[in-house]
């Protein structure tokens, strides 16, 4: 990082052009007083949750893990279904000098783009002198699809307030776009890694990219710790000039101001600097490393004397402040919160990080609540949650104790509660059970989750636990069956015009015709599906969609159309960091590459194909120990296999060929060879070779493959006593 001999002003001249992406530290000083977001934060977390839990979470709000979104929609859910919350911001009307030199710039020619929801940029316009008639405020879907060209109203003098995270209402036209600001926060509130706007809400990009291209970018009003969307978002912009991050310092005025460039040698100023400077320029060398502008700059100055200084007409300022605090209107909006929704909001938080040993802890104090208070409706769904928890740690054994004591107390409700909570235990056990591969009573349930639901009008939850019948009769290749509720499903989905819904059941059907070598039929489904991923801008069931489609070209024998679409499904998969398809993908371009390489023959192939798997194993373990594990684990999983599928037991047979040879089968389509190879005096590998006779002969050996890359990563059979006992 290097600190340059620039001013301020050597940026903002008559030449460049600007767009400025504004946070909410903008609206914090006075006459506005809007608080930041961790104020409002911490105002809602005292109000809403239990002391008890305060700390925890707080914490968790400080690292940058609860984000702002994540806990709006917590609280919409469970208190404030009409989001009255977001409300307190729109009463604001008393914009600062920094809203005065927003308008400025705007006035100038330059854009504006804000993540606040407050109106008082389009309220500075106004007091500037702009008719209320030229302000266009960018709210809504309608309006950002509308408006992607800025320079066609740009021409006809008005002044555009891009509202990136949207607001309760349009200033201008008096219209509610609450519903806008809802969908925004919860496309947000739901992603728990960093994600893009666009990734998002793709139908913002055009806007975005027309704003800042061939333009500098000013970052204003971010203190670093509330960027989640701001560095992915910006690493896709690909046609910006420079981005200049002001960072307000409050002692630094201008005149004095620190213009830093970043450069190749950043990295090594980061420990120097204290903690929420070292989250700023954390982000902007991620920035600098996308390459995607020409400078990146870190300005440390007080941004109400840059305001101040570069605004050409000084605006008369309200002298009364915007005094309404957050905790009297949380008093007002939300006057009684009961204490089990104190328990039951920090349980929510908790489980949505994946922090089961803080959310059981928080769901045992809430059942005693429950019980202390005889709240019969309160003690089956925190057993039901309960449940739900233990599933997910894979204490199987307690998550059914619990579900069916939710289910026993629920058994004779007739309530709308009543209903959708014996829906959901329904639908719980039968994860439960499918998690332990007992099919049968998993499908059971189901069945049982969809008829209430369909008996009590919920179409939606039917769909759902129908779609989930068909998958597990798909896993047991029983395609009557599965076609049978697929279509059901679907169905269901065109009647209540659920299309999102519609792309995934056509996307699973289309799996299963693959196996029924019904490829035509596939082919149909999957491109139906890929269509509807890209309307929707699903970029998750696109990944999905086209790996799909790659593998039936693979099967097909067209390797170079497979590996194209491959590698497609992966780069979608990585930008939306998702781990698991990434991986899974990443194994059909490995088997794709092969049968590229004439290794592997297609599936349709007359010769069985021979995949090998070579997996090196740490140090601890001996020979000795590594045969003793694959003999016992695979004999497990076999027959766990076929219970699962209701095929008959038949004996493992395990077949020595020399000492660190042997062959294990399972019947003939389930076959494989394992070899014990000295890499060296202290590293063995094992490689397994085993033959594609199926897909389920795949299918077996590919989770085989799985397990045995961590067990033998671990240091020895001891070190997985307890593994092999979950």
């Amino acid at each position: 990082m290097k600190l340059t001999n620039l001013k301020i002003n050597d940026f903002f001249n008559e030449i460049d052009k600007f767009t400025f992406l504004v946070g909410a530290g903008c609206s914090i000083d006075s006459p506005s007083n809007l608080p930041a977001g961790f104020a409002m934060m911490e105002a809602l977390i005292e109000h809403t949750c239990h002391q008890s839990e305060w700390k925890g979470i707080i914490e968790l709000m400080k690292s940058g893990q609860l984000r702002f979104e994540t806990l709006v929609e917590i609280i919409r859910d469970q208190l404030d279904p009409t989001l009255e919350l977001i409300d307190f911001y729109g009463m604001c009307d008393k914009p600062n000098i920094q809203h005065f030199f927003l308008a400025d710039m705007l006035i100038k020619g330059h854009f504006v783009m804000t993540t606040n929801f407050d109106h008082l940029i389009e309220y500075a316009l106004n007091h500037s002198g702009i008719p209320l008639g030229d302000i266009v405020p960018i709210i809504t879907r309608e309006d950002f699809e509308r408006y992607t060209d800025p320079y066609e109203l740009l021409n006809q003098g008005k002044k555009l307030v891009y509202k990136v995270h949207g607001s309760p209402t349009n200033l201008i036209t008096k219209q509610s776009t609450k519903d806008s600001l809802i969908a925004t926060i919860q496309a947000f509130g739901s992603n728990k890694e960093a994600e893009n706007v666009f990734q998002l809400e793709s139908f913002k990009q055009p806007a975005f990219e027309n704003i800042t291209k061939e333009r500098s970018l000013v970052v204003i009003g971010y203190s670093g710790s509330d960027d989640f969307d701001i560095v992915p978002t910006l690493a896709v912009l690909r046609q910006l000039k420079n981005v200049i991050w002001i960072n307000y310092s409050n002692d630094i005025k201008m005149g004095n101001e620190q213009i830093y460039e970043i450069n190749e040698n950043t990295s090594q100023s980061l420990n120097k600097l204290d903690l929420n400077l070292k989250k700023v320029v954390q982000i902007l060398l991620k920035i600098w490393q996308a390459r995607n502008t020409e400078h990146v700059y870190l300005v440390n100055v007080n941004t109400s004397t840059l305001a101040e200084e570069l605004i050409e007409s000084k605006p008369k300022l309200s002298v009364e402040d915007f005094s309404l605090q957050p905790t009297a209107y949380l008093n007002r909006i939300y006057p009684d919160v009961e204490d089990a929704l104190k328990f039951y909001i920090p349980y929510k938080i908790y489980i949505d990080k994946d922090l089961y040993d803080n959310a059981l802890p928080c769901l045992k104090k809430l059942l005693r609540v429950a019980e202390d208070t005889d709240d019969k409706n309160w003690k089956i769904l925190t057993l039901n949650n309960i449940g739900e928890l233990y599933h997910s740690i894979g204490n199987y054994a307690d998550a059914l104790t619990n579900l069916e004591n939710a289910l026993e107390l629920a058994k004779n409700l007739g309530s709308i509660f009543g209903i959708n909570i014996k829906s959901t235990i329904f639908n719980n056990l039968a994860t439960v059970y499918s998690s332990r591969r007992d099919y049968p009573a998993a499908i059971n349930y189901y069945k049982d989750a969809a008829r209430i639901l369909r008996q009590n009008g919920n179409l939606h939850g039917t769909m759902v636990n129908l779609n989930n019948v068909g998958d597990i009769y798909r896993t047991q290749d029983r395609f009557p069956e599965a076609l049978k509720y697929y279509e059901e499903a679907l169905d269901i989905a065109n009647q209540i015009g659920d299309i999102n819904a519609r792309g995934l059941i056509l996307n699973n059907s289309g799996t299963m015709y693959v196996s029924q070598r019904n490829y035509l039929e596939a082919e149909k489904r999957y491109n139906e599906a890929l269509k509807i991923s890209k309307q929707l801008g699903d970029r998750s069931l696109n990944s999905s969609c086209l790996l799909n489609i790659g593998n039936l070209r693979r099967i097909q024998g067209n390797t170079q159309e497979a590996s194209r679409l491959f590698n497609e499904a992966l780069i979608i998969a990585e930008e939306i960091g998702d781990v698991e398809a990434k991986s899974s993908i990443l194994e059909y371009i490995k088997l794709n590459n092969q049968q590229t390489s004439g290794t592997q023959k297609a599936l349709l192939s007359k010769d069985i194909g021979v995949v090998t798997e070579d997996i090196d194993c740490h140090p601890k373990w001996t020979n000795n120990d590594i045969k003793s594990f694959i003999k016992g684990f695979t004999e497990g999983f076999f027959n766990e296999f076929r219970d699962s599928l209701n095929w008959q037991r038949i004996k493992v047979v395990y077949e020595e060929l020399d000492s660190n040879t042997f062959t294990i089968s399972s019947g003939s389509p389930i076959k494989a060879t394992f070899q014990i190879l000295e890499k060296s005096k202290k590293k063995k590998m094992l490689q397994i070779k085993w033959e594609e006779r199926s897909d389920i002969a795949r299918s077996v050996w590919i989770g085989i493959v799985k397990q045995f890359r961590i067990v033998f990563s671990n240091p020895g059979l001891k070190s997985i006593q307890k593994l092999i006992k979950k």
